[in-house]
């Protein structure tokens, strides 16, 4: 009975105003509601408004005051993409199907996070450039903060988010061996410069140590690989280089020797198909040149051509050795006189009688 006096009396004495409204007691806001749900001269479309207002004023005030007392994990939550990712969903570690790690990055793009530049760029209508980031989110805390080696939150106590960090890159890696070639200005599959690299200035990229004595073309790994068309310089799958001097994935070559024995780009022979690949070897074995010369050799000599064919030859031009010169009458195979390689073209159809001399 008291307490309905005291409400009646607040109603009579309290008159607030909409900068009153954020600062009621819950009493104080109850007998305002009542007093407006009594007025006969309120319309009720009005009526309902007010106490609709009223009863929602707590609500608004405590979200004015939200961007003064929010703390870190709430601006966390506000960012697409702040949870954990698994590369081992069963064993719980952390990472995607491109890397294992400990963190995602902030794209700088567009704000969101994900484990890995792969991740963005599959669901995305744009690249991500990762030297562009600034920002990470340890996938245990799920704080975000500056990109480092380590989570810097109290709770994580400096836990890593992968065994290599490289700062210039923004790169995380916790399964293989990388080092970052400053002349590349990327981050490279490898021991090092000097241990199993070297930097060719000339080529401008990173080569295995076995091939220090290649020939040298030019910014050769800026270009796409021929086969499968992506570029060569900043792909991370392994790349061998070809005796010509030109490059391809390896995988990409194990597919096209198969059939192949010439350079896409230049149509010279592909050697011994033995030479070291650009990232790691794969030891792989392919046919030797060698073997399948010498089965040419034997298939021509036991090979008998029409009589009006036997002493005639054709103009050739040798992919290997570039020089002219004849060879005799075939519809197919042609020996360079100079080197000795099938790897020739015909220059001119007509066959010719072939000048031989008993000298």
């Amino acid at each position: 009975m008291e307490q309905q006096e005291n409400l009646d009396q607040i109603d009579q004495t309290f008159k607030p105003g909409w900068n009153d409204i954020f600062r009621m007691n819950q009493n104080e806001l109850e007998s305002e509601i009542r007093k407006v749900s009594r007025d006969p001269t309120l319309d009720p479309r009005r009526k309902a408004y007010l106490i609709q207002n009223l009863m929602t004023s707590c609500w608004l005030a405590a979200q004015q005051k939200l961007p003064h007392a929010s703390t870190s994990e709430d601006k966390n939550g506000d960012v697409p993409g702040c949870s954990p990712s698994y590369r081992d969903l069963e064993q719980q570690i952390f990472g995607c199907e491109h890397y294992k790690r400990n963190c995602k990055i902030l794209a700088a793009c567009c704000k969101k996070l994900f484990t890995c530049r792969f991740c963005h760029d599959s669901i995305s209508d744009h690249t991500m450039d990762r030297k562009a980031v600034m920002e990470m989110m340890c996938m245990r805390c799920l704080k975000v903060q500056t990109i480092g080696p380590t989570c810097k939150t109290d709770t994580c106590n400096g836990f890593p988010m992968a065994k290599y960090f490289c700062k210039f890159c923004k790169f995380f890696d916790d399964e293989r061996t990388v080092y970052h070639c400053p002349f590349c200005n990327l981050c490279r599959l490898g021991k090092g410069l000097g241990i199993d690299f070297f930097h060719c200035m000339k080529c401008n990229c990173c080569l295995g140590m076995k091939l220090v004595d290649h020939k040298c073309r030019e910014k050769g790994l800026e270009s796409n690989c021929p086969v499968c068309c992506d570029f060569l310089f900043t792909s991370s799958m392994p790349v061998r280089a070809l005796p010509c001097g030109h490059f391809m994935h390896s995988a990409c070559f194990q597919a096209y020797a198969s059939s192949h024995y010439t350079c896409p780009i230049c149509s010279k022979s592909l050697g011994d198909m033995t030479c070291s690949t650009y990232f790691f070897d794969v030891n792989d074995a392919s046919t030797s040149l060698q073997v399948y010369f010498g089965m040419l050799d034997a298939l021509l000599a036991s090979e008998q051509l029409p009589e009006e064919y036997g002493d005639r030859c054709q103009d050739i031009l040798c992919n290997d050795c570039d020089k002219k010169g004849l060879s005799r009458f075939h519809w197919l195979y042609h020996k360079c006189s100079f080197c000795g390689s099938y790897n020739t073209r015909v220059i001119k159809n007509e066959a010719n009688s072939c000048l031989t001399s008993s000298n």
